[in-house]
């Protein structure tokens, strides 16, 4: 049985941190990646140099939609495309030393929004939520 309240909170939880990002994006914006491009970015920088499809499949988003945002930050200079070594029909999608500036500058405004919601936590708190985040991702 699901608990509704846990998830009603949880979703509260969610938008406010949305809501955060976007009364911050003017600050790290500046390579105009777009919500859907930030994700895919931040993505990258978790997964290494995933497959087109992995990256697909993980951030769920269709194939054609996942290559526009692809040919997008390839055109910023923000991810590169190579070809896989073990099969030329899959390409790699990785992050170039401009695209990690970007990741760092997203990284610093989620943490400063969610440091902002987290602000009424005590340390013992946040260490808390810190253990039962990694435990609910499957995270060591």
């Amino acid at each position: 049985m699901q608990d509704t309240d846990l998830a009603l909170l949880i979703d509260r939880f969610m938008r406010r941190i949305h809501f955060g990002l976007q009364s911050k994006a003017h600050a790290y914006a500046t390579a105009r990646v777009g919500p859907g491009g930030g994700i895919v970015l931040l993505t990258l920088s978790e997964m290494g140099c995933p497959s087109l499809h992995d990256l697909t499949r993980r951030v769920a988003r269709d194939k054609s939609q996942m290559t526009r945002t692809i040919r997008s930050l390839e055109a910023k200079g923000l991810v590169q495309r190579q070809t896989s070594p073990q099969d030329a029909r899959v390409s790699l999608i990785s992050l170039t030393e401009d695209g990690k500036q970007v990741v760092q500058g997203l990284q610093r405004a989620v943490a400063d929004t969610i440091g902002e919601i987290l602000a009424p936590l005590s340390e013992t708190d946040e260490e808390a939520l810190r253990h039962l985040l990694a435990k609910a991702l499957g995270d060591p």
